[in-house]
């Protein structure tokens, strides 16, 4: 049996191809499913393929989606053998509903039986939202790096946002949703009109972990009733470093431990081993 397997085949009920990487085991009891943040793939999320073989290596596996944001642009093949604009610049966010049904459905034809959705960085917010609107049977949740994402998009582009926002809906209401503002979103990347104003507007779904623009909206959040592990490295800014915060929001949440991970960053340098045992060790508790 081959440990690692590249999956090509799976396609969303709106029809997209995502690829996936499955991290195998001998038995088929736990899979954790890994949904990415933004514009990521698992060549960039070197660390997950680290949690990948740990986990494996105990007979827990591994499912690595590319969701429909993954890299910045791309276009996905869809089932009628089109292609579709996608990647970070084009999702929106509702949509990670499919690809995070694609995932669980594609684990269960793996003969996996019972499950734990992983979201790192921006992939937290469509796990805790994944969450609320379908409630799936899961064992737990692991947030690893979960952002206030409207937050920090205000903290470093505050003196941008509304002019960002009325040019974005003006392009929408002109038929060009797919147009692409004039200014790169917080120096990283340009992004289509349709999806800053996803993204951004005022009752934006992806406003689910509130830690700094709204303390008060944690609808989201507090309805996820399964056990949940966080955790952030030391040295990511600050809207990554209020996990006390999460646990306080965490009200229907009976099993909540959360954990700071010194000397490392965003993308865990370093402290990829640590983290994966700590992964490992939570997950033995089921």
């Amino acid at each position: 049996m081959n440990k690692v397997e590249f999956i090509n085949d799976a396609y969303t009920e709106d029809g997209l191809r995502l690829p996936m990487v499955h991290f195998n085991t001998t038995e088929k009891d736990i899979c954790v499913i890994f949904i990415h943040g933004m514009c990521q793939t698992i060549i960039d999320n070197y660390f997950s393929t680290v949690w990948g073989n740990i986990l494996s290596n105990n007979n827990i596996g591994f499912l690595y989606e590319h969701n429909r944001g993954y890299s910045i642009e791309n276009d996905i093949l869809m089932k009628d053998n089109s292609y579709k604009r996608c990647g970070c610049m084009y999702e929106i966010f509702e949509d990670s509903i499919y690809d995070i049904d694609l995932a669980i459905n594609k684990a269960k034809e793996l003969g996996y039986k019972r499950f734990i959705l992983l979201g790192h960085s921006y992939g937290c917010n469509k796990v805790i939202y994944y969450y609320y609107k379908k409630h799936p049977n899961i064992l737990g949740i692991i947030l690893a790096s979960a952002p206030d994402m409207i937050g920090s998009h205000l903290s470093n582009q505050s003196g941008d946002y509304k002019e960002l926002l009325e040019e974005a809906k003006e392009n929408i209401n002109n038929n060009e949703p797919t147009k692409l503002l004039h200014k790169m979103i917080e120096d990283y990347m340009y992004m289509s009109s349709q999806t800053y104003y996803n993204w951004y507007n005022e009752n934006s779904e992806l406003n689910n972990l509130p830690i700094i623009s709204n303390p008060k909206k944690w609808k989201q959040f507090e309805a996820i009733d399964v056990p949940i592990l966080t955790f952030s490295g030391s040295k990511e800014e600050d809207y990554y470093l209020h996990l006390d915060l999460l646990k306080e929001k965490a009200k229907s949440c009976k099993n909540f431990e959360y954990k700071y991970i010194d000397n490392t960053n965003h993308f865990y340098n370093n402290k990829e081993i640590a983290i994966g045992n700590l992964i490992l060790s939570w997950i033995k508790k089921f």
